[in-house]
């Protein structure tokens, strides 16, 4: 994934896509802070959000003592991310970045890296997967984690065009109505996503915005092959820590 667009377009409505976001953030960090625990990396440690977007584990985990970087290649959702962690007077680091990229941006070992929301099939290869992968190893200290959220795509069958409504939203006077429509290629492994946000006003005037992005549907047992061959150690799955599938690998200590 290179253009960045979508998300920077969508920054300032991302929390609509939540029923309750404030809760999402509470609900993810303390989620996380457990997973994070019983791998070794407690409050205090020293956690990078490879795709934080707005910031919804960043703040949950910097609420809960972690010591966090993130960073996003969409500078509208990184600076979005950054207001947000103001406003609570949470801290974090937050840059504009690639995820394939943090040998470059991260200078000393961290204890744990994330990567939360379906952020790693962005990448539409198994190559620059491979690459993330390979950074994120690099990144992390001897015993260090990585946490990834994602998809179970092994699962889903391959409908086109596939909806995925969020619900309908109400506020501040608003109703907000947001979908995902997806699109398959041919061959089922990649498909286009785009996602719809309806506004309506008080006075019945509606706007709509679309967003599009693009995914790979890569196989959690895939991305456990990946990781392996990145170097981790220990990968497996974790079902019932997010609303996602959550694959956790580790560093020999």
């Amino acid at each position: 994934m290179t253009d960045t667009t979508c998300y920077d377009a969508l920054a300032a409505r991302y929390h609509l896509l939540y029923a309750d976001w404030e809760w999402s953030i509470a609900r993810q960090g303390a989620a996380l802070a457990g997973l994070l625990g019983e791998l070794g990396v407690c409050a205090g440690a020293r956690v990078h959000d490879a795709a934080c977007g707005i910031g919804t584990q960043t703040i949950g985990l910097a609420q809960r003592g972690y010591r966090l970087s993130a960073s996003d290649l969409s500078p509208g959702a990184a600076a979005r991310a950054r207001d947000e962690l103001a406003r609570r007077g949470a801290t974090a680091d937050v840059r504009v970045a690639d995820m394939r990229a943090l040998p470059v941006l991260l200078r000393e070992p961290i204890d744990a890296v994330i990567a939360c929301d379906n952020a790693v099939p962005h990448l539409l290869t198994d190559d620059e997967i491979l690459k993330a992968f390979r950074g994120f190893r690099a990144v992390l200290r001897p015993g260090g984690a990585l946490v990834v959220s994602v998809r179970d795509y092994a699962a889903m069958a391959r409908q086109d065009p596939d909806v995925h409504p969020y619900g309908l939203r109400r506020v501040d006077g608003r109703r907000v109505l947001a979908v995902q429509v997806w699109e398959w290629d041919d061959d089922g492994r990649r498909y286009d996503v785009r996602i719809y946000v309806t506004e309506e006003e008080a006075d019945g005037l509606c706007t709509t915005t679309v967003h599009r992005s693009r995914y790979y549907a890569v196989s959690i047992a895939r991305l456990t092959e990946l990781a392996l061959q990145a170097g981790f150690r220990r990968v497996e799955r974790r079902d019932g820590v997010l609303f996602q599938p959550v694959l956790v690998a580790s560093v020999e200590s």
